[in-house]
């Protein structure tokens, strides 16, 4: 329950709170008496702080006995007070329906006593919402095509050495990791990615035995390879340590893998750490966030031709790829450099609702197997999956047509 104390409504940013009451069981000669429903306007107004402007305006209407009554009008400085009050439909006693809105916080509790108490309610039901409380990730937005995220309660706010962290608790996707106005993972959706950006390369590879994460700080994709068994060394180098802190702290079923023995986290810039490491991995995995800030660096040629060099004779490079719909420069781009230095390159796709345009694009470069040839045996083994299948695996690389003549 969320106690809309005055520290809460300024960490949702919201533009305003509006608290609907629902007061039953009143005192049938309080609600049918203008005079003390002026004064409860007056009186109320200074509980909670709100400068009036004009009088209380208080009517009443009505020809069907079932909803006659006073109806009241508060103009206040930052919005308004409104009410209807009546009879129940027994007659033997009254009820009212209040809403106050306002873009200055006030403690509705404290409101909502006020009224229990003023009209002699029985009992009451209260529903608080702020206003404007949602989220649009700012690149998008823009550019005029953003997703509206519902807020509930934003829980982080941290600007990191690298980035600005936030993590929200939302109303229809549960918890949702934001990096410089980014939407990364949501609880709602997290597995399609963190899936196909895995599992597609590791049962490509025939035995895929040393594996790199360069980001993944969130765990998701860590948790996908290690369930592999074939899988003997997971090293995660994600550059911003507070991203794997917090990450354990509210995705615990995402990061659960961060604790697996053969997971090594490395606390370094992917860019850097893979020069160190040549022809060392089976399969790289590459779970960057866009390409702005620190991970700007990660959609250049030349590293990807580092990432070459890191992969074994034989191994498979995957990477966060982008919209195929809003990325069309970036990707064409990026797909004549890679087939200049792959022998196989191939782009795929998933379907991920929070992401822009809905869809999320991988890189498969591969230094010799096709990823149409997997091992269908492993992936009938694997546990807890959600979003892979055979089916899908091929399906992900059958293009629209204007992307593959882009391409």
């Amino acid at each position: 329950m969320y106690e809309h104390t005055k520290e809460e409504y300024e960490k949702m940013k919201a533009w305003g709170m509006l608290t609907s009451l629902d007061l039953h069981g009143c005192d049938m000669k309080k609600v049918e008496s203008k005079e003390t429903i002026e004064k409860w306007i007056i009186e109320l107004c200074k509980l909670i702080d709100m400068k009036r402007y004009g009088e209380p305006h208080v009517v009443y209407f009505g020809d069907n006995p079932k909803v006659s009554g006073y109806s009241a009008f508060q103009l206040i400085e930052t919005s308004g007070i409104t009410g209807h009050f009546g009879l129940g439909p027994t007659g033997k006693d009254g009820y009212a329906y209040v809403d106050i809105f306002s873009c200055k916080h006030f403690d509705p509790f404290k409101a909502a006593e006020f009224t229990k108490k003023w009209f002699g309610a029985k009992e009451y039901r209260i529903n608080t919402i702020y206003r404007k409380s949602s989220f649009q990730e700012s690149g998008e937005t823009e550019k005029g095509r953003a997703i509206s995220v519902g807020i509930k309660k934003l829980l982080e706010d941290v600007e990191t050495p690298y980035q600005h962290l936030q993590i929200f608790d939302t109303v229809y996707f549960g918890k949702m990791l934001v990096l410089d106005g980014a939407i990364m993972i949501t609880d709602f959706d997290e597995f399609v990615y963190h899936e196909m950006i895995s599992h597609v390369p590791l049962l490509t590879h025939p035995n895929p035995k040393r594996v790199l994460i360069i980001g993944g700080g969130d765990g998701g994709v860590a948790r996908e390879v290690a369930k592999h068994p074939g899988v003997e060394e997971i090293h995660v180098c994600e550059i911003d340590e507070t991203v794997v802190d917090l990450c354990k702290k509210h995705f615990p079923k995402v990061s659960t893998a961060l604790g697996d023995r053969r997971v090594k986290i490395f606390y370094e810039d992917g860019s850097k750490f893979i020069k160190e490491h040549k022809g060392h991995y089976d399969v790289i995995l590459v779970d960057s966030s866009d390409p702005v800030g620190p991970a700007e660096p990660l959609f250049k040629e030349n590293f990807y031709k580092d990432l070459k060099d890191a992969a074994a004779a034989d191994g498979i490079i995957v990477t966060q790829s982008e919209s195929m719909y809003y990325h069309k420069e970036l990707l064409k781009g990026m797909a004549e450099f890679n087939k200049r230095l792959f022998p196989v390159y191939k782009y795929y796709h998933a379907n991920v609702p929070t992401y822009p345009s809905g869809v999320i694009g991988f890189s498969f470069c591969s230094k010799k197997h096709e990823p149409m040839k997997f091992d269908e045996k492993r992936a009938a083994q694997l546990k807890g999956l959600q979003y892979y299948t055979p089916e899908i695996h091929r399906a992900a690389f059958v293009l629209p047509k204007f992307f593959r003549e882009l391409t």
